[in-house]
């Protein structure tokens, strides 16, 4: 049994006996549907058929939102097949009345396009945003919208190769980020004037497991505004990259989704995206183990 398939079972046992404990009307999975993938995609395929749509109360729209919550987190341990079948079969639900496509388009909108939301994954935001579009068949200018949100959302995904860049440093050395030498590099997207990157910089400047040697973090403005790079000076780790992005190509090519700074990309030594735009605590935690 391989290592994929054990956090499998092991992680759709745990999902579906938390939800359980909710008022969720999960589906019954045949007994006869016996391997742990197809189980999940009977789950997912079938997960709104026994929830009521058309109740519009607030009793019912709360057990609607935890229930689109835990259907995100479920999503996660299927491949691209399972989760475009199981985000069109939601839409075909969802989407059956105005009133009901208004609240979840919002809903997606909330754990999906938020920045800050803990279950945000563009890989599966890629599916949702491409089964989306017929449904605004007749409003060009929102189906427009999606298409600029897809072409986003699918940029640099973890298992891509992620997308070289110049830079130039401090002291005037230029580079390229394909060039960096490491079992893994960190992309640590900041700016100046942001609140967020305040905070944690001092944090991660002293975080010990990005100074190891096999480690390399490039701290990077993508903007056009280097005076104001140039006056946010820090004491970095030897093994850190203080550089900008020459003419602000980063965000003026948008060869990066970066909804909000401080963004962190992690990949690995083939420039490999393992994390896009992940929770700082979360790569910290995948250092410490790897």
């Amino acid at each position: 049994m391989t290592n994929r398939l054990k956090t499998l079972i092991i992680s759709l046992v745990c999902a579906i006996s938390l939800m359980a404990q909710t008022d969720f009307p999960l589906p019954q999975i045949p007994e006869t549907i016996i391997l742990p993938e197809a189980r999940l995609s009977y789950l997912l395929n079938h997960y709104w058929d026994n929830y009521q749509f058309s109740d519009t109360t607030q009793v019912n729209q709360d057990l609607g939102e935890q229930g689109f919550a835990d259907f995100l987190n479920l999503l996660s341990y299927g491949n691209d097949i399972i989760i475009d079948e199981a985000t069109k079969a939601f839409y075909n639900k969802a989407f059956s009345s105005r009133w009901s496509k208004n609240y979840y388009s919002q809903l997606i909108s909330h754990y999906l396009d938020n920045p800050n939301s803990p279950l945000r994954n563009d890989a599966i935001y890629v599916h949702f945003l491409r089964n989306i579009r017929p449904y605004y068949a007749n409003d060009v200018a929102q189906r427009e919208r999606y298409v600029f949100k897809l072409a986003q959302a699918k940029k640099n995904l973890p298992g891509s190769v992620a997308t070289d860049f110049a830079y130039i440093e401090r002291d005037g050395n230029q580079g390229n980020m394909s060039s960096i030498q490491a079992k893994y590099t960190l992309l640590f997207f900041h700016d100046p004037d942001c609140e967020n990157c305040k905070r944690i910089m001092p944090i991660a400047i002293k975080e010990e497991v990005l100074q190891r040697s096999d480690v390399k973090v490039l701290a990077i403005y993508a903007d056009k505004d280097i005076d104001a790079w140039r006056k946010d000076v820090h004491q970095y780790p030897s093994n850190w990259i203080d550089a900008y992005s020459p003419n602000g190509e980063i965000r003026d090519k948008l060869l990066y989704f970066i909804p909000a700074t401080p963004s962190f990309y992690l990949l690995d030594a083939n420039k490999q995206v393992i994390m896009k735009d992940a929770d700082y605590n979360n790569i910290v935690a995948f250092l410490n183990q790897n």
